[in-house]
């Protein structure tokens, strides 16, 4: 590695966007007197000829000859050993903050249920927190090749996994999953969160990334299906279905058939068609129990014996 140039430079990032990872100094050649400022929330990465010389993480404005220079690994001895007046390196800057993605799957994913065997489509969208693992992985991959690296490259790469990876975890092994148990994702979602950490964990682990907490803001189905899961909802409470259509009639005898002359006469047939539906409840257990019928007239009594013929009635 050669140290040359002239004249001081103040390297330093001045963060305009919260949502950038990285920044990586424009110039490769760091000169002799310059300085090094370091901002809250920010490392600073020393990289020279494939390796990281140094990682600083304390903030502050240092002299890069004496406060820097002394503890890089293989570098601490160029002012020594050459004449010249600068050395090559490069220096990234990366954000150490926690950052917030949000998330969500692009098009809804087919979960297999026995009750709808082509699949029930389901999605869902929260909010995941992003961090650095390994700084030399993410140099030799994404750093090396670009200047700044956001929020938005690293959803474009989330996006394209977060489809299976949401499948895998709801069905949790299994091959399909229930109708109840599909309406009720959304009060494991703790759970099922954690499990899709892990996931995308590993999958941004490729390029010295990592995932370190995913929230689940929601889990949504289609307007059908969800209206037939609150429907199923609303029957469950009901314990007498003849009961709940009666309640039913009774409830709209004051808003059927509108106003004036027609809502009056609609609202008389249905209250009259409610009447007979409660006469005959009443009136068919009676009969049912006390009727008995005659062997020889054929006809149907009310008594033991005949009233016509005097023969025993079964």
């Amino acid at each position: 590695m050669a140290w040359f140039g002239q004249g001081k430079d103040t390297i330093e990032w001045e963060e305009f966007r919260d949502d950038v990872l990285f920044y990586k100094w424009p110039a490769n050649e760091i000169k002799r007197g310059s300085k090094l400022i370091i901002r809250a929330g920010q490392n600073a990465i020393f990289y020279a000829d494939g390796h990281i010389e140094g990682i600083f993480k304390d903030e502050g404005n240092f002299d890069i000859e004496t406060q820097i220079t002394p503890f890089l690994s293989t570098l601490k001895g160029v002012f020594s050993l050459r004449s010249d007046t600068g050395m090559r390196a490069e220096i990234y800057f990366v954000n150490a903050k926690q950052l917030l993605l949000p998330w969500g799957t692009r098009q809804r994913v087919m979960m297999p249920s026995p009750e709808v065997p082509s699949g029930i489509p389901v999605g869902c969208n929260g909010n995941l927190i992003v961090e650095f693992r390994d700084y030399l992985t993410f140099i030799k991959k994404v750093a090396g090749v670009k200047s700044t690296y956001s929020l938005d490259d690293i959803s474009e790469r989330l996006m394209g996994v977060l489809n299976p990876i949401v499948a895998e975890c709801m069905l949790c092994g299994e091959q399909q999953i229930g109708l109840n148990a599909l309406i009720g994702l959304q009060a494991n979602s703790r759970s099922l969160g954690k499990k899709m950490t892990a996931e995308l964990d590993q999958e941004l682990l490729d390029i010295g990334l990592g995932v370190t907490n995913l929230n689940i803001i929601s889990i949504n189905y289609p307007k059908e299906v969800q209206e037939m899961a609150e429907k199923v909802a609303a029957q469950s409470f009901v314990g007498n279905v003849g009961k709940y259509a009666a309640i039913s009639m009774a409830d709209s005898l004051g808003t059927a058939g509108g106003g004036g002359a027609a809502g009056a006469a609609a609202q008389m047939g249905m209250g009259l068609q409610m009447g007979q539906q409660m006469m005959s409840a009443m009136q068919q257990p009676a009969a049912s129990s006390g009727d008995r019928f005659c062997p020889t007239c054929r006809k149907m009594v009310s008594t033991k014996f005949c009233p016509d013929c005097g023969a025993q009635t079964v």
